[in-house]
């Protein structure tokens, strides 16, 4: 069975006060920390596992550690139409 590859939708800005903000197709922004955008930003066709991959590979964290994260983050990002 194929995993499913994640797509982020939407745009990132800084704002006035250098904070990231995700901008969804509606309009809405959100504010998210470094750790979020990152992972919003690997989401660019590779599935969930490969995102995990990546964040432990530049972090140098234990996949297991990183995988639950990871998770809510997609998970959230979903819910606001940032990914699909």
């Amino acid at each position: 069975m194929e995993k499913e590859k994640l797509k982020r939708k939407g745009n990132a800005v800084r704002t006035e006060k250098g904070e990231i903000a995700l901008i969804n197709e509606e309009k809405q922004g959100f504010r998210v920390d470094e750790t979020a955008a990152a992972i919003w930003q690997f989401c660019d066709g590779r599935s969930e596992e490969e995102v995990v991959d990546e964040i432990a590979s530049r972090t140098g964290a234990e996949k297991e550690r990183v995988k639950p994260a990871v998770s809510d983050v997609v998970s959230k990002l979903k819910s606001v139409k940032l990914l699909e």
